[in-house]
């Protein structure tokens, strides 16, 4: 019995303990956030693996992830830039991740002329765009993000259309008349950046001093803007989607009179000027005028007391410095709030990424809509962009990209100037509307002298950019350090514009009796212009150090560019009705204002970058570019562009370590000097 009583015992200790154990393995669910340790910036796109297994998954762009595991597993983060983090998960349902960066390990690696250089070996004047700088609002263009970011860069915004370009100057400018902006590469292909979504971007590069832009020839005379767009990364696909929301309302600007001071005090000048009562009279928004397209449109008259019951409608008294008094109704302000807007930005973003050690993919859309705060104004784009690589082989790798864009902009129905003043100080005693209801809005005496929304009812408008990007690239790794690298870019931009002007009125026409019609003129424009662009090159790049201090990086290579420019213009005007928007229906085609032109050039070149140094502390670095121009006359097509930088790493020497005892903030402290055959710059740069 007691040996029964033992085995029980025994046995249910056993299921106990085996329970237990069971448990212990069984997975649960385990959540997690990553962050930055230094900065406490959430980290997304970062892998996450199972240590042991091929499970792995990455965060989303807050940071957040999910995984099902049992407490025996490891967890190995690992993100571009941040040291390998791993954690056991035991127990925990939520772990707090916070990535150490690799700054003490790997020096930031920047983007440079045709390849990318350690931060600690750059010579040259190269600013780097903070990402974050990117994400904080919605954006029509990447240019307007650089505003106060990158030291002797101006970006002046000369229109407040949206979706307008802001004008780029870098360090003032290159020229005594009228400097070109910063040239602009994006993904290797020079173009404008009007189309690129902000969300799309990974990284930013201004090459600022001579050195540094020598590589790109005279069209980097200004400065270079380079820019580099997000690609695939290997692990588990993964899908976002961003929305970024901004509402838009006009400053507070000029204050204007109402109709009572603006009577008064008008009047009063006119009599203090000497001149008559019938003067006075005469004028337009402050004078009795008597015909009825006037007594119609400006809500002003000669006080009388059959006007008495006027008063309870809401029109006042004024008294006239030339003697009794004036009855008005007040309309200051209300073309101001047809003119002016609230309005809301939408920007939606969505991608796909992923891959694995052989491929990698990378999608993305973007739609942008952002209406402008006067009534009219408007800018959509809609983008599209998809791109991969795969290795064919260990050492050869291909990569292809396809960009697509299309975009439409409209600005004020008049001229920006007169729409804000103009406008802003039209006549207050003026009536903007014909009837009581306010549905039919009064033309006034002209496009910015009336109510805007009769004006732009009047116009047909079509606007449309569109933009095709095609890359691709295929890479040779010949031996370890030695890489061949051959590309090749089509690039097509087409600008589409369509104007159309109905008849118009203006107020003496809608009051006529019979109402009668002041402009038959109907104006008919059209124009395209299309650019197609190819570009090709190969790029023959080594990396060496020998005997463990001397670091070498040797580029050489070849490149092909060439753009074919279309241009077609016609303008007509005169067509016998409104229904027919297109110039065809003109009958009187203005002799000057229909033309076409075509126009080719291209550029054949060859480059090359030497960079040096020693022990990290003695840096040099040596570029050149030779451009042969088809559009130049013969004996003075080519042109060679050399470029000479040395720095010296202060803070690595010994003496510097040691013999100082203040706190150094800074990691870096690099004294240089660039040459370039037409300029040179000397700087000292605290890092």
């Amino acid at each position: 019995m007691y040996s029964n009583l033992k085995l029980r015992t025994l046995l249910t200790l056993s299921i106990l303990t085996g329970n237990l154990l069971l448990a212990q393995a069984q997975d649960h669910a385990v959540r997690g956030k990553i962050t930055d340790a230094k900065t406490g910036e959430v980290l997304g796109n970062v892998t996450i693996k199972v240590k042991g297994s091929n499970q792995s998954l990455q965060s989303s762009t807050d940071g957040t992830f999910s995984i099902s595991t049992n407490p025996n597993t490891t967890l190995v983060i690992t993100s571009t830039g941040y040291r390998p983090y791993e954690v056991k998960v035991g127990q925990l349902n939520q772990l707090d991740i916070k990535l150490e960066s690799k700054v003490e390990q790997m020096d930031e690696v920047v983007v440079v002329g045709y390849g990318t250089q350690n931060r600690r070996s750059v010579t040259g004047s190269i600013a780097k765009v903070d990402k974050t700088v990117l994400q904080n609002t919605p954006r029509s263009n990447v240019a307007t993000a650089l505003q106060g970011t990158v030291p002797g860069l101006q970006v002046v915004n000369k229109s407040g259309t949206p979706g307008a370009a802001p004008m780029l100057k870098l360090r003032g400018g290159a020229s005594i008349k009228s400097s070109s902006p910063p040239l602009v590469v994006i993904d290797g292909v020079i173009r404008e950046m009007n189309d690129v979504s902000s969300d799309n971007i990974e990284s930013i590069e201004l090459l600022k001093d001579a050195s540094a832009t020598a590589i790109y020839g005279a069209r980097a005379n200004n400065g270079v803007v380079l820019i580099t767009t997000k690609t695939g990364k290997s692990g588990v696909s993964n899908i976002s989607y961003k929305f970024t929301g901004g509402f838009n309302q006009r400053r507070e600007g000029y204050r204007y009179m109402n109709a009572g001071d603006y009577i008064y005090y008008t009047r009063l000048g006119y009599l203090n000027a000497g001149k008559t009562i019938e003067t006075a009279n005469g004028s337009r928004g402050l004078g009795l005028l008597t015909d009825n397209a006037n007594l119609s449109s400006f809500d002003i008259r000669r006080y009388t007391s059959d006007l008495e019951p006027l008063l309870a409608k809401g029109w006042q008294l004024v008294d006239d410095p030339y003697g009794g008094k004036i009855i008005y109704k007040d309309h200051s302000g209300e073309v101001e709030d047809i003119l002016f807007r609230n309005t809301y930005t939408k920007d939606h973003y969505v991608n796909v990424s992923g891959g694995n050690d052989r491929g990698k993919y990378f999608a993305a859309f973007d739609a942008y809509n952002e209406n402008g705060i006067i009534v009219g104004s408007n800018y959509k784009r809609y983008t599209a962009d998809l791109n991969g690589s795969y290795k064919l082989k260990p050492n050869l790798e291909v990569a292809t990209s396809v960009n697509l864009s299309t975009a439409s902009q409209y600005g004020v129905g008049g001229s920006e100037v007169s729409a804000l003043y103009r406008n802003l100080a039209i006549w207050p005693t003026f009536n903007p509307w014909v009837d009581e209801a306010k549905t039919r809005p009064n033309p006034g005496n002209g496009i910015n002298d009336g109510n805007p929304l009769y004006w732009l009812s009047r116009m047909e408008r079509n606007n449309e950019t569109n933009r095709i990007v095609v890359n691709g690239s295929l890479k040779w790794d010949i031996i370890p350090g030695l890489y061949l690298k051959v590309s090749g870019n089509a690039y097509m931009k087409e600008v589409l514009n369509e104007f159309f002007q109905k008849s118009t009125q203006t107020y003496a026409n809608v009051f006529s009796n019979p109402e009668t019609i002041g402009s038959t003129s109907r104006d008919a424009y059209r124009s395209i212009n299309r650019d197609f662009q190819t570009q090709f090159n190969g790029i023959l790049n080594y990396t060496k150090t020998f005997g463990e201090k001397h670091n070498l990086n040797a580029m050489l290579g070849a490149e092909y560019f060439n753009t074919k420019t279309d241009y077609m213009q016609v303008y007509g005007k005169n067509a016998p009705t409104d229904d027919i928007p297109t110039v065809n229906a003109s009958t009187v085609f203005v002799a000057g204002n229909n033309t076409s032109s075509k126009s080719e050039y291209r550029i054949i070149s060859s480059m090359g970058r030497l960079a040096y140094d020693y022990d990290g502390k003695y840096l040099l670095n040596a570029v050149y570019r030779l451009d042969g121009v088809s559009s130049l006359a013969d004996g003075h097509r080519w042109g060679f562009f050399p470029g000479l930088s040395a720095g010296w790493n202060v803070h690595q020497e010994a003496f510097f370590k040691f013999t100082f005892n203040f706190p150094i903030t800074h990691k870096r402290i690099k004294i240089g000097e660039s040459y370039r055959n037409q300029s040179k710059s000397r700087c000292l740069s605290l890092c």
